[in-house]
């Protein structure tokens, strides 16, 4: 029984390590083996018809779209179809063609019914009695001491009045100081704030013209270049007619197929139409993608010499920008 130990444990040992090989097998495998890709696309009198196909490892995964009215996908792992789109749109089409028709069957079963009559009991206002007035004899007392009351009244209205309008005197003096006294405000805090944008923006210009800035910028444009060679097909080819209603707008079309034209050469070709709105053509294009190339490019930017430079700045611009949005 002790003999037995050691060889579990060199057998799960053995399992650990054969596991650990795979995952770094489909890691490299992921990384250095490219997906490649293949597609036509045709749009002829306003109806849009294209496929398109990727596939990796030899052809180990791959993938199948094509529209032509509608949206078909299938996803293939050797020769078994593990995933197929326009049997999960047939199955959408016939669970909401069943729900229509349960509907339809609810409201036939349930006809829209007539608004129930209005209630019978009434309620009608009582009608208005007539009150008599009582006539009394007002006695001399009585009418004086009301005269009395009056002019104590008026006299209380008079002095509210007075007090009112000296309230409102002093208020308006103290609304004219203060109003000046706003603008005066509001001029030193603009004057303050163009100080403040003066002062960042020398420091911004500082920022970019500096050595380190500039050189960042340089490498950093060298890889852009570099992932938008590798995102661009290899090959394409067919032509293309584009016009739009504005004529400047199918100028500046064409000035950016002029630009693009180093990518395409005389395999692609393009025509401008200046008389007419119309876009149709037929195109057909393939190349494929490294993931690592990607990745080692952005391990790259990420360790240059000068990046961390550029974002501590820009990470310590972030942080002043929310602390000014925050206490103003």
């Amino acid at each position: 029984m002790p003999a037995l130990i050691p060889a579990i444990l060199k057998g799960i040992l053995f399992l650990i390590l054969l596991l650990l090989g795979l995952l770094l097998l489909i890691l490299l495998l992921l990384l250095f083996v490219p997906f490649c890709y293949r597609g036509h696309g045709k749009r002829v009198e306003e109806q849009l018809s294209g496929a398109l196909r990727v596939s990796w490892l030899f052809s180990l995964l791959r993938l199948k779209l094509s529209y032509r009215e509608q949206m078909k996908g299938e996803l293939y792992f050797l020769c078994f179809r593990i995933y197929q789109l326009e049997h999960e749109e047939k199955e959408e089409a016939v669970h909401i063609a069943n729900g229509d028709a349960e509907k339809a069957s609810v409201y036939a079963e349930n006809p829209e019914s007539k608004a129930p009559p209005a209630s019978e009991n009434e309620v009608y206002p009582a009608p208005k009695q007539s009150v008599t007035e009582k006539g009394t004899e007002a006695l001399p007392e009585q009418i004086n001491g009301a005269e009395t009351a009056a002019a104590l009244e008026a006299a209380e209205e008079r002095q509210r009045n007075r007090q009112l309008q000296e309230k409102k005197r002093r208020h308006a003096k103290a609304e004219s100081s203060s109003e000046a006294e706003r603008k005066q405000g509001k001029l030193a805090a603009i004057w303050n704030r163009l100080q403040q944008l003066y002062r960042r923006a020398e420091t911004e210009y500082d920022f970019f013209q500096s050595e380190r800035t500039q050189r960042f910028l340089h490498y950093l444009k060298s890889k852009l270049f570099r992932f938008l060679r590798e995102l661009i097909p290899r090959r394409i080819a067919g032509e293309l007619r584009f016009g739009f209603a504005d004529p400047a707008v199918t100028g500046q079309g064409a000035a950016l197929a002029a630009l693009l034209l180093p990518f395409y050469r005389d395999s692609l070709r393009i025509e401008p139409l200046f008389d007419r709105e119309e876009l149709s053509g037929e195109l057909s294009f393939r190349g494929h993608l490294q993931l690592f190339v990607f990745l080692f490019g952005a391990a790259q930017i990420w360790f240059h010499r000068d990046f961390r430079y550029v974002y501590r700045h820009i990470r310590g611009k972030d942080k002043r920008q929310k602390t000014e949005g925050v206490h103003g």
